[in-house]
């Protein structure tokens, strides 16, 4: 049985609306390597991806973390629907891939903190000394955990503000920049492709990126047991934050391609020279803030999503049972927290933005198990109250889950065949490891409490 202390409600519509938000996006920072392969590509890629990619998951989450608002979230769900060994590997593969995912975030930390500097007038050596590149990295691993360790409340009132914060000079941008998109419309989608191997090769790679920075609507199930209301603040945060999430992608890249036209110049820290075109240095000095606090709020949301998984699989007994120790005075699973960010840590030393592919596999694959779980549930329980109900029965059900489906083994497939298959097997390996950690530490073969 849970803790009461954890199932403390407190997160309410806009604080979950801005978490999933910075689970999803954090802003269109991570978008560069899209807008590299041509605009016209990158703005379909926007458009279109989220209709067959997040829309079925959002809807799948607002169904499930309704009707079944338990900590754990979708960890919870696939076990109900499909038996512990399912739910066991939904929660282990996305706790794996939280390790490399969520590492991520204080790196880009450190790149925008570098720009902030420069425009201030200062040149740090990140870039040669890892060293002072990772414990700059701690400037956002630190606090951010310690807010996590506060409690939900907090770390949602936080995320609200980082939303804000990072939306600012990204609306002026739009405001100042718009013009020139109007005035050249077809700048904006020219040329259509960038890659000098062809469209082909520039959709598989964008597809990939662009479903990256898609993923993630179910993250914040997991504290669905710390909602106010979950049965109807989880589906209106959702309603709010999948618009905002398009709208906060495609407005900006807009603006961008027209500004910035040539796309090999689409690298890392674009936005600042983007804004520092339309509004001065002072613009630009302000983008490389909002690239910072992009990556801490989405370091912050991370942690809080992610670090539930490691908890919950420790009161069922698959992890140690000292993972459950919840903080005397905030009542959150304190050594679950502290333990996922010691993972995120060590693994913020490298950058690991080239596994955009591993990610995309082993979320998907939890994915998958998620919207198994909601058919079976249909299927199981059809008499289970359900709030938010996705509408149309089976005839609106079945292609909204077979959809995601083939655009993951489609994604899969056109890496491959763009030589992509290293990242693919290392992606099998760690979908291995389910199974394998499962058979050793399943509980009717015991597991040490200590």
């Amino acid at each position: 049985m849970q803790n009461e202390r954890v199932m403390k409600r407190s997160l309410g519509t806009w604080s979950l609306m801005a978490a999933i938000y910075f689970c999803v996006s954090g802003g269109p920072f991570g978008l560069e390597p899209v807008i590299q392969l041509g605009p016209g590509l990158a703005i379909l890629l926007i458009l279109v991806t989220p209709l067959i990619w997040s829309l079925p998951a959002a809807l799948m989450t607002a169904e499930l973390g309704s009707a079944i608002p338990e900590e754990g979230g979708y960890y919870a769900w696939v076990k109900r629907a499909m038996g512990q060994p399912w739910g066991f590997f939904s929660g282990w593969w996305s706790w794996i891939y939280s390790w490399v995912d969520v590492a991520i975030y204080p790196t880009l930390f450190v790149a925008y903190l570098g720009r902030f500097l420069e425009l201030a007038g200062y040149h740090p050596s990140f870039e040669q000394n890892p060293w002072l590149k990772w414990g700059a990295g701690l400037l956002v691993i630190v606090p951010l955990t310690l807010l996590n360790i506060r409690g939900t409340k907090l770390m949602g009132q936080s995320g609200l503000t980082f939303f804000f914060i990072l939306l600012a000079p990204f609306v002026i941008l739009v405001l100042f920049g718009m013009s020139h998109v109007l005035a050249n419309p077809s700048q904006a989608v020219h040329p259509f492709s960038a890659d000098p191997k062809g469209t082909s090769g520039a959709f598989s790679v964008g597809l990939f990126a662009v479903m990256w920075n898609y993923l993630g609507w179910d993250s914040m199930s997991t504290v669905t047991g710390e909602v106010k209301n979950p049965q109807r603040t989880v589906s209106r945060a959702l309603a709010i934050g999948f618009p905002v999430v398009i709208v906060t992608y495609l407005l900006p890249v807009l603006v961008g391609v027209v500004v910035l036209k040539d796309s090999k110049a689409w690298e890392e820290g674009a936005w600042v020279q983007v804004a520092t075109s339309l509004g001065g240095r002072w613009l630009g000095i302000t983008m490389a803030a909002a690239g910072m606090i992009s990556s801490a709020g989405q370091f912050g949301a991370m942690l809080l999503g992610c670090s539930r998984i490691p908890f919950v699989l420790a009161e069922d007994g698959y992890l140690p049972k000292w993972l459950t120790q919840l903080h005397a005075q905030f009542g959150t699973p304190v050594r679950a927290i502290l333990v996922s960010a010691v993972f995120y840590t060590v693994l913020s030393y490298e950058s690991f933005k080239d596994l955009a592919v591993v990610d995309v596999v082993m979320y998907s694959s939890s994915l998958v198990l998620e919207f198994l779980a909601l058919a079976t549930l249909r299927r199981k329980e059809p008499e289970m109250p359900r709030p938010f109900r996705i509408p149309g029965g089976w005839a609106v059900l079945t292609p909204l889950l077979l959809a995601p489906t083939a655009l993951i083994v489609f994604a899969i497939w056109s890496r491959v065949n763009e030589k992509g298959q290293l990242a693919v097997w290392a992606s099998l390996v760690a979908l291995l490891s389910g199974p394998v950690i499962w058979h050793l530490c399943r509980p009717s073969r015991g597991i040490s409490s200590t």
